[in-house]
């Protein structure tokens, strides 16, 4: 698995990563429900539940849930721009389970891009975290932003390994 490159700036991190798939399908996997469903979230805090409203000014609701502890964060984000297939925007949030955003950690404007990587099959998946203060950013940190957003990457990934071999094996 390729690791992502993550830096931190001042009210933000900016995290890059080289994908084995092409623009379209990594697009798919970030706006369609039952696609985000596969990776998003750490490994030990998968998605127990979303929905898509996948259009300008629609709403991601969704629950990771711990595998071990049973412990819930609830999230939303509000869709901003969308070019299919190479970028989109969201504004998120922490929510409660009827999706009324709570302060339990920071709200975060999230671009994410999507480039033709070198490789004729892959995708350089560009994203840009950015949180009102330096402070937002060290919480989100805090939470694990880095590590858990690393881990649904290497999920991610690894399902787009397995459709490409499957499709090699077809």
């Amino acid at each position: 698995m390729s690791a992502a490159q993550v830096t931190r700036l001042r009210h933000g991190l900016d995290v890059v990563r080289t994908l084995p798939a092409p623009v379209p399908r990594v697009f798919r996997a970030l706006s369609e429900p039952e696609e985000l469903a596969l990776w998003w979230g750490p490994p030990d805090y998968p998605v127990a539940w979303c929905t898509v409203d996948f259009r300008p000014g629609g709403v991601w609701h969704y629950l990771l849930r711990g595998v071990r502890t049973g412990e819930e964060f609830w999230a939303r984000a509000v869709y901003g721009e969308i070019t299919p297939p190479t970028a989109l925007t969201y504004l998120e949030t922490s929510s409660d389970a009827t999706g009324a955003v709570t302060e339990a950690r920071p709200a975060a404007n999230v671009r994410i891009e999507l480039l033709p990587a070198g490789e004729a099959d892959a995708t350089e998946l560009v994203i840009r975290i950015r949180h009102q203060s330096t402070l937002d950013r060290d919480r989100a940190i805090g939470f694990g932003i880095e590590s858990g957003l690393g881990r649904a990457l290497d999920t991610l990934e690894a399902l787009l390994r397995r459709d490409l071999h499957q499709k090699e094996h077809q």
